[in-house]
């Protein structure tokens, strides 16, 4: 059984994943299991270089997105130090305004594989995401898709979870998002509250 929780709280696009949040606006739902996490695994070999570049966020469970964004992109750019610097952008359909925010994104731990840490001017760092991450990248092949994921258990027998699809395509062909959606359920994962983002009529590129 799943369930979903109204929370309302500013954050910042990426980084809140405890309150499941990812821009500065109002998370209007989230979703929860009546499950223990499930046991994924994430990309090993983490290649910052090939994972940079443009993203465009094409499905997701609610909650990661306000109900008036539209057009979520991700720009990643390698940083001297092998880090990588992220700049979120959207589009608000109700101020017509285009809005960004750049923050900065680290491996937790090698040895971890892609279990990464995205961080923001305003983003609040808990122990479980200084040592787990708040961004697991379960699955890409860095030039078509990318699948994430983050799990985090509430009591025994219930966790808050998140799933997106990527692409570096605004708008993927059929055969590529019913790809993407066979390996989610390949991986185990719950496809039932994937949320499209409208990447329709972008105010810019």
């Amino acid at each position: 059984m799943r369930k979903q929780y109204s929370k309302k709280s500013a954050f910042s696009h990426f980084v809140c994943l405890l309150s499941f949040c990812f821009t500065q606006q109002t998370v209007k739902t989230q979703v929860a299991f009546d499950a223990v996490c499930p046991d994924v695994n994430v990309v090993q070999n983490f290649d910052a270089q090939k994972y940079s570049g443009v993203w465009f966020e094409i499905e997701s469970y609610p909650g990661m997105i306000d109900e008036f964004d539209i057009c979520v992109s991700l720009n990643y750019t390698m940083q001297p130090d092998g880090n990588l610097q992220v700049t979120s952008s959207w589009f608000n359909i109700s101020s017509k305004v285009h809005e960004s925010i750049q923050g900065s994104v680290r491996l937790i731990n090698p040895s971890l594989g892609a279990k990464l840490l995205v961080t923001f001017p305003t983003s609040p760092i808990s122990q479980s995401m200084s040592t787990d991450g708040n961004f697991w990248l379960l699955e890409t092949d860095y030039i078509n898709y990318a699948i994430v994921f983050l799990c985090l258990p509430v009591r025994s027998n219930i966790s808050f979870q998140y799933l997106s699809y990527l692409s570096r395509e605004r708008f993927p062909f059929t055969a590529g998002l019913n790809f993407v959606h066979q390996r989610m359920e390949s991986l185990g994962l719950d496809r039932t509250f994937l949320k499209p983002n409208s990447q329709i009529n972008c105010p810019f590129n």
